[in-house]
Formats: structure tokens, sequence, C-alpha cells
């Protein structure tokens, strides 16, 4: 008699203890950085460029990508470009030029507080909570 095999899997759950802000602005990045710094007391600063490779067409997609670390209040911030000269980031919402990731441990009055002090930017035409993605999309900005 054969013994019966025992098959354990392991599952996990990806980071999901973050909010995503869309951001329409016609100014270049580096401008739009440091514009958000001035407003929101924080640094933002470039980084090595979010690369995505497209699903379909198998080309590596480069997006400008700025970040800045609050150690104090555990809040990560990651501003990145919505466009690249190969493609969109969120091909289902063209007219957003940039996406904000805030990730860690911001509350509710936190998150609107923040966005309040970005639609006051003069350099942004307007922002918003981008809610109700497909985990597909959403897993892009797991990193």
């Amino acid at each position: 008699m054969s013994a019966k095999k025992k098959i354990h899997k392991l599952s996990f759950e990806l980071e999901s203890d973050f909010r995503l802000i869309g951001i329409a602005s016609h100014e270049n990045d580096y401008r739009l950085s440091w514009a958000v710094n001035n407003s929101l007391g924080i640094e933002l600063i470039k980084t090595e460029d979010l690369i995505i490779t497209h699903p379909k067409h198998k080309i590596q997609i480069d997006y400008s990508m700025y970040n800045f670390n609050d150690d104090n209040n555990f809040i990560s911030y990651h501003l990145i470009s919505n466009k690249s000269e190969k493609g969109f980031l969120l091909p289902e919402m063209k007219n957003l030029d940039f996406v904000l990731k805030v990730s860690g441990e911001p509350d509710i009055d936190f998150l609107k507080d923040l966005l309040r002090e970005l639609k006051k930017v003069n350099i942004i035409i307007t922002a918003f909570f981008i809610d109700d993605l497909p985990d597909k999309i959403k897993n892009v900005f797991v990193f």
C-alpha cells in the first residue's frame, strides 16, 4: 500500500495598504515634484524609473518616478508618470498625467487632507482618489 501524499499550498497576499491618487497636470515631472514638495512639506526625489513589461507586446516601458519615505509617520510617497513614449501606465485613464501612490499607515483623514492640499497646487488641474482598480492593474503598483 502506498501512502497518500499530503499537499500543502503556500499562499500570500500582496501589499494592499496603499492608496492611489490620480493627478492631471500639464507640467513636467520635475516641476510637479517640486510643487508637491513645497505644498506638502516632503522631499520627493528622482529615483530609478518604474519599468513595466507590456503583457501583449513584450516590450519594456519606463515611467518616471520620484519617491519620499516619511519615516516619522511610516508613510511612503511615489509620484509616477502615467505617460511614456511607449504607452500609458493606466491605459484606461489616459486623462491622467501622474499617479501618486501613498503607502504605509495613513488614515482616511490624513488622505483627505493630502488630497485637499494637492488640489491647492496651482499647476495641478485636478486630483482624485483612484478606486476599484482590477487586481491585475493594482499589482503594477506593488513594489
